[in-house]
């Protein structure tokens, strides 16, 4: 599976409110995780990273997007 970067916006966004913060990405590992993903790809200039490209940080919060309540992703 490949992760769109719009994609990995998307879960930033989802982890910030579900982890409300007055110290932006403080409060949520797995936004900070995100968007640590986030800017190497805007470095990189990268429009999407592949799952095997993610560490587990990445991998389970990116499990937000996935709508399988397993919180599998989708093949």
């Amino acid at each position: 599976m490949n992760f769109a970067i719009s994609d990995i916006e998307a879960a930033i966004g989802e982890w910030r409110m579900r982890s409300p913060s007055d110290e932006a990405f403080a409060g949520s590992t797995e936004a900070r995780a995100l968007a640590r993903l986030y800017g190497a790809m805007i470095v990189h200039g990268r429009e999407g990273v592949p799952d095997a490209g993610l560490d587990d940080a990445q991998r389970d919060a990116l499990r937000i997007l996935c709508a399988d309540p397993s919180g599998e992703f989708p093949q």
